[in-house]
């Protein structure tokens, strides 16, 4: 049985561990977990001698296992035969078909060799989901020289690589294994960053990405003829393409939603675009695998187990059999109870989508141009964008050119019979990308002792090697043995992170890589694009996501029930209830979703927030002060009524718009005492007044717009946030407002500006003016010090250090009135210090009220600049 941790990661596991898994070609394991794993040290050597046989063992177990758990060749066939009279729809669209799948498996057996060079570049970043501010945790680049001859396999030559990492001092690691090499026999047309497509599999896992051409797709798919197009090439050739528009049967994270688009002759993929037909909720994915392992591992064990036995030696399997025993009790006390299960929510990955390009060579070969993958993920409070492109350009195409044998591949922990190889060459059965950080300077002592962990890294060949020479070579085994590959590398690697064929590090993905292109092909995964219509299943759900503290309802509780429809249709309904004023809120909306763009029409009974780009505990990272420390800063009222919204993410930002038709009301106060919080060992200590809205009824529109206008890795970094809002009814009025924050490190040092603005026109009700003071405006001042129609603020800041943990000092100053008086009022100035971890994802900040309030301040809260 898998372990849990492998089942449900966060995003940076969820979507980094695969592609690194990619890099070496080698599949996580699932039930029947390889038990035989490279220990980190004193590890058993006669164990190490059999880890092959081992694994061998295991597959093969897990093979015949899941061939008697799907049912007999027959059966298979017949299902296959039933579900193929309703996948196609119409006799064309199962001709493409047959054509992209026959060459598919076949692939062309003329091409000899070629030279390429590839581009890569990945980035993963996190933010808090309600500021839309991302900072960026990890960038790797590479670039390198790919030599590959059929009778000769694939020498890979690394021009450059680095990662980066903003908020360490220090990056030390190898990157190089993550380079994707763009052919090779047997190798995977459609691209996913994970390994599960690094080579053809001809048959249906349905324990794994459903691939929509491998025999017995048609069970989980649907296809549908779409248009078509013409090349003609110099020489007068015309190629034909036909685009098979294919969907899962139904919204299901194993399958896909896509354009495909083939040669209509020879049945190649040219180019195409798809997505994951659903989004993943880990936790429930997750534990539905689990239980479909152990249940798995009744039949696997005991086959595993004879197949074991008859193969190693008494003492070998004695030793193998007592660890597996071992490893499935540490299984079982991975997985999480529901406490856990509820607290860490939402707990959800979407794969918002990848593209694949190919272009044609000598007017025969289709070899990949480009390929694009976006995702993101949500746990609990915080967003995770992860990004990867890459591209390939080639100087030689099936022709005659040298390439030195690539040597054979030797687990570098096994035993050495003698030292020979070793000055040849540095083995192993696959690479993992390795990342070591740094948050401080480096000693002459963390010198030596990185030097050390670098030489257990790559082995005592390198070393060999390295003393006659320039360069070494590190031999790598991927997708199962499938394919061999050589990588030539400098004796000093940390010239590769130097190198002048790497761009800048200050250059954006829009720099290097053909994004109009990737754009275009995205824009076939329309809202129409989507599994049939077809009712899942509700579910419902209590969470820490549905849980919030403020000065109205005190602890208020909410319950969700959701249910897909099909089409990308999908109903949710949240019911909650405070336990101070308890009064009943709800909301009901139906969503349409293609992952990028999603609209949805609902009807809501809510408490609002006046300011909610500032304040307001309506979610459970905002409620922590007001739970902890008995300080809320946001000022709420009610509404009801019906909305209509939409959402467009985009790629360095999103844009919002909701369309309402609402009744607006006091919220009032409560009696709320923050019997929960800390500051009660303090005193009876209660909430600040809430404000009094004006009753009043509205129809309107708002829209948001945040954007990252400039976004270069330990440079400038430019943020910009515009928000609009107009409706008419018992008051007519429009609002806006522009934020924009610029940050940069110099050095040793970083510096951040924030400078917002907002005015308006009409009347506005005390529920839509400006409340500024507190956290998010001037801080030290206290929330809604000053309010009014019209405002200002500006914030500075500088800090010390890189972003991992940085002191910071900070100057606030800012005013809200009458628009008629903008620029003459009273200014609030506030200052103090405080100290980001993590680039400012998590912050803490004493403050210290100069004009109008002169008290000392404390918060610690999630996204500041630095």
């Amino acid at each position: 049985m898998r372990s849990f941790a492998a089942c449900t990661p966060s995003l940076a596991f969820a979507l980094l561990l695969p592609l690194t898994l990619s890099a070496q070609g080698q599949n996580p394991p699932r039930s029947g977990r390889d038990t035989t794993a490279r220990p980190r040290s004193g590890p058993d050597t006669l164990l190490r001698q059999y880890r092959e046989p081992i694994r061998d063992a295991v597959r093969e177990a897990r093979n015949i296992t899941r061939r008697g758990l799907r049912g007999d060749s027959a059966t298979l066939a017949a299902l296959n035969a039933e579900a193929s009279a309703s996948a196609f729809s119409n006799a064309e669209a199962r001709a493409v078909f047959e054509r992209a799948r026959a060459a598919r498996e076949q692939q062309d057996s003329a091409l000899k060799s070629y030279r390429a060079t590839t581009t890569q570049r990945v980035s993963l970043s996190m933010g808090p989901r309600r500021l839309g501010v991302q900072k960026l945790l990890f960038q790797g680049d590479n670039v390198a020289d790919i030599s590959w001859r059929r009778d000769v396999g694939v020498r890979v030559r690394p021009q450059g690589s680095r990662m980066t990492i903003p908020m360490a001092s220090d990056v030390n690691g190898d990157f190089v294994a993550a380079v994707s090499v763009p052919y090779f026999p047997g190798r995977e047309q459609l691209w996913f960053p994970s390994s599960d497509f690094g080579v053809v599999k001809t048959d249906v896992d349905d324990r794994d990405i459903i691939h929509p051409l491998a025999r017995g797709a048609e069970r989980w798919y649907r296809y549908d003829l779409g248009d078509s197009a013409r090349i003609t090439l110099p020489d007068g050739q015309i190629i034909r393409l036909q685009e098979l528009r294919i969907a899962g049967r139904k919204p299901d994270w194993r399958t896909f939603v896509g354009s495909f688009w083939f040669d209509r002759e020879r049945g190649q993929l040219v180019r195409a675009a798809y997505r994951l037909s659903t989004e993943i909720d880990i936790w429930s994915t997750a534990l539905e695998e689990i239980e479909k392992d152990e249940e798995e591992l009744k039949v696997l064990g005991p086959l595993q187990d004879s197949i074991l036995r008859a193969r190693l030696p008494r003492d070998v399997y004695v030793r193998d059999s007592a660890q597996r025993v071992r490893q499935r009790a540490n299984d079982a006390e991975d997985k999480p109870g529901t406490f856990v299960t509820s607290l860490i929510r939402p707990m959800k990955a979407r794969l918002d989508g990848i593209t694949v390009e190919y272009a044609l060579y000598k007017g025969r070969f289709w070899l990949p141009r480009a390929h694009s993958a976006t995702a993101s993920a949500d746990v609990m409070f915080m967003h995770i964008p992860f990004r990867m492109d890459e591209k390939f350009t080639y100087e030689d195409v099936d022709g005659d050119f040298f390439l030195a044998a690539v040597p054979k591949a030797r687990d570098r922990w096994a035993p050495r019979d003698s030292t020979d190889k070793d000055s040849v060459v540095v083995e192993s059965t696959g690479s993992d990308v390795q990342v070591s950080v740094n948050v401080g300077g480096t000693s002459e002592k963390g010198v030596a002792r990185r030097d050390s962990v670098q030489e257990r890294r790559y082995g005592r060949g390198k070393v060999t090697q390295c003393r006659n020479d320039s360069t070494w070579t590190r031999v790598e085994e991927r997708y199962d043995r499938a394919l061999r590959i050589a990588y030539d590398l400098p004796c000093d690697m940390e010239t590769l992170a130097k190198s002048p064929a790497l761009p800048p590090s200050s250059a954006t993905a829009d720099d290097i890589f053909d994004l109009p292109s990737q754009d275009e092909l995205l824009k076939a995964l329309d809202l129409g694009l989507q599994v049939p219509w077809g009712p899942q299943l509700p579910k419902l759900r209590s969470g820490s996501d549905l849980f919030r503290y403020n000065r109205v309802e005190g602890l208020s509780a909410g319950l969700q029930v959701t249910q897909e429809l099909g089409a990308g249709y999908t109903a949710r309904g949240v019911a909650r209830i405070g336990h101070a004023d308890l009064h009943a809120n709800g909301e009901l909306h139906l969503l349409r979703s293609n992952g990028a763009r999603t609209v949805g029409f609902g009807v809501f009974h809510r408490l609002s927030a006046a300011n909610p780009e500032w304040a307001g505990a309506l979610s459970i990272g905002p409620s922590l002060p007001a739970l902890l420390y008995g300080r809320d800063e946001g000022f709420y009222y009610r509404n009801f009524g019906v909305e209509l919204t939409e959402r467009r993410e985009q790629r360095r930002g999103a844009l919002e718009g909701r369309l309402f038709l609402e009744r607006q009301w006091t919220a009032g106060d409560s009696d709320v005492v923050n019997t929960f919080s800390l500051a009660r060992a303090f005193g009876d200590r209660r909430f600040a007044p809430n404000i009094l809205a004006e009753p009043g009824s509205y129809a309107g529109a708002q829209v948001t717009w945040s954007r990252t206008l400039v976004d270069r890795p330990g440079g400038l970094r430019w943020l910009n946030i515009t928000r609009v809002e107009g409706a008419t009814g018992t008051f007519e009025y429009a609002r806006g407002s522009v934020e924009s924050t610029l940050s940069r490190q110099f050095g040793g040092w970083a510096a951040a500006v924030t400078g917002s603005a907002g005015s308006s026109a009409g009347r506005l009700p005390f529920q839509r003016e400006w409340y500024v003071g507190g956290l998010r405006t001037v801080r030290g001042q206290l929330p809604g010090t000053q309010n009014g129609d019209a405002f200002w603020f500006g914030r500075a800041e500088f800090g010390r250090g890189r972003g991992a943990f940085r002191p910071v000092a900070f100057f606030d100053a800012g005013w809200a009135g009458r628009r008629e008086a903008f620029g003459q009022g009273t200014t609030q100035k506030g200052a103090g210090f405080g100290f980001g971890v993590l680039d400012g994802l998590l912050r803490l900040d004493i403050a210290r009220g100069l004009f109008p309030n002169k008290g000392w301040r404390t918060d610690i809260y999630l996204g500041a600049p630095l």
